[in-house]
């Protein structure tokens, strides 16, 4: 066999030489694709959206989310949006889902490891509400220099209308507030529960409160305190609402 023929592809069913060497058109759109490499590009894809969802909500609120702006701003098709979510309501509580659990499950970690350290005793209420406080606490001080962040969203979300903190609350808060307070119950075995669940509002309501506006302090305080020292911050607050919710109790005996 000469060399030029070694390259003439041969007729009928091809060999791996003629598939190798030929001209042959060889029509690749009927390979299958790998269903790894589809489900890593959907990922990729689904990541993009929920990143520009937190942007646009971030900025303008749920009324400011549409599902074609994020299509665009995310550079992919309106049909892509509504296969990974199907209505603008479940995209941005997908994306606040994505925040918030990391933080729970932290949350829940810490105040297992609580237990665990002080096995046979309850926790102190300082121990509860630190389990409580801090993980918020690291998760702002990482996000500190980025212009979007959970601190944001925490903010943007005071604007929204009560029916939509609501499912907020219930779908991300409803059982682990009860974890918490589950432990606080123990910690104060005399307590009424009324004194409890106020005292546990008031403690959410003030971190939630410090953290969203942490930044206000320095012009609040003429520059004495500075509002990007977040640990520093954490500590004065576990101690405020701890001390806080302890009071609160003991006047109401």
């Amino acid at each position: 066999m000469s060399e030029r023929s070694k390259y003439i592809p041969t007729q009928g069913k091809p060999t791996k030489q003629s598939c190798l060497f030929s001209n042959d058109r060889l029509n690749i759109s009927l390979m299958p694709i790998s269903p790894v490499l589809t489900r890593s590009n959907g990922q990729k894809t689904k990541a993009r959206l929920l990143r520009t969802t937190e942007k646009l909500f971030a900025s303008k609120g749920v009324a400011g989310v549409t599902m074609r702006g994020i299509s665009q701003q995310a550079k992919t098709n309106l049909a892509s949006v509504n296969y990974h979510f199907g209505s603008k309501e479940a995209m941005v509580l997908e994306m606040i889902k994505s925040k918030i659990e990391p933080i729970n499950a932290k949350r829940r970690k810490s105040l297992a490891e609580a237990k665990l350290k002080h096995p046979g005793r309850p926790l102190s209420t300082n121990e509860i509400f630190r389990a409580l406080i801090r993980p918020v606490g690291e998760q702002v001080e990482k996000e500190l220099k980025n212009q979007i962040g959970i601190l944001e969203i925490i903010s943007r979300s005071f604007t929204e209308p009560a029916s939509f903190l609501e499912k907020i609350h219930k779908r991300f808060f409803g059982e682990l507030s009860q974890v918490f307070m589950n432990e606080l119950k123990i910690a104060h075995p005399y307590a009424k529960e009324e004194d409890l669940y106020w005292n546990y509002h008031f403690a959410v309501s003030s971190m939630l409160g410090a953290l969203a506006q942490h930044r206000r302090i320095r012009d609040f305080s003429l520059g004495r305190c500075n509002g990007n020292a977040i640990q520093e911050m954490i500590e004065r607050l576990i101690i405020f609402v701890s001390q806080g919710f302890e009071a609160g109790i003991k006047k109401n005996k």
